[in-house]
């Protein structure tokens, strides 16, 4: 559920304001969108300083339960950024949180085509409190959706041997708690 973290993927909608978080059940490739609807309160700060070819201001806004610095610059109108961050006066160039577990730098600006960036399409819309449940029910049986029995396992020898669940099980749940940092903190599942 999001114990990889490697894609994040939103979709905004400038004219309606409407934000959709996706997030994907592993294993059978479900995808769900929840409405971000959190308003960003910025303080927008006096340091300024160069990133690139920028000239960038400082700015701060809570968001996840996180605290987070912006680098943004009016030299670019657009009111956007990474992720779901939007709404100060300039594009985003830069944002991290206090810890520096998500770091986010514009690299490139170039012209492509939004609908191979995006899933079109998503199963439904939940709230934070169905994605949790979700978390918490792929956690508990990670291979709830897979027909063991149709599982085919093979030893360092090539030879057929039975597929141990238990210990694929054990070993997948370690590696969500291991993993079970996501940008939104005040919606972390408590997984043990």
């Amino acid at each position: 559920m999001e114990y990889n973290n490697e894609q994040l993927y939103v979709y905004k909608n400038s004219g309606n304001k409407e934000i959709l978080k996706y997030v994907f059940v592993p294993l059978i490739h479900d995808i769900y969108a929840i409405p971000v609807d959190e308003e960003l309160k910025w303080t927008i700060l006096d340091e300024k300083r160069k990133i690139g070819n920028y000239d960038c201001q400082k700015a701060a806004v809570s968001y996840g339960g996180r605290n987070w610095i912006a680098w943004f610059t009016t030299t670019i109108s657009i009111q956007d950024g990474p992720y779901i961050f939007h709404g100060l006066p300039g594009l985003i160039i830069k944002i991290s949180d206090e810890k520096l577990d998500y770091d986010f730098e514009l690299h490139q600006i170039t012209d492509f085509r939004w609908d191979e960036l995006y899933p079109e399409k998503f199963q439904r819309k939940i709230n934070w409190e169905s994605f949790r449940k979700l978390q918490q029910n792929f956690y508990n049986d990670p291979f709830a959706m897979i027909n063991k029995s149709d599982v085919i396992s093979y030893d360092e020898g090539g030879n057929t041997t039975k597929t141990n669940f238990k210990v694929m099980k054990e070993q997948t749940q370690k590696r969500i708690r291991e993993k079970n940092n996501p940008i939104e903190l005040n919606h972390k599942a408590a997984f043990k």
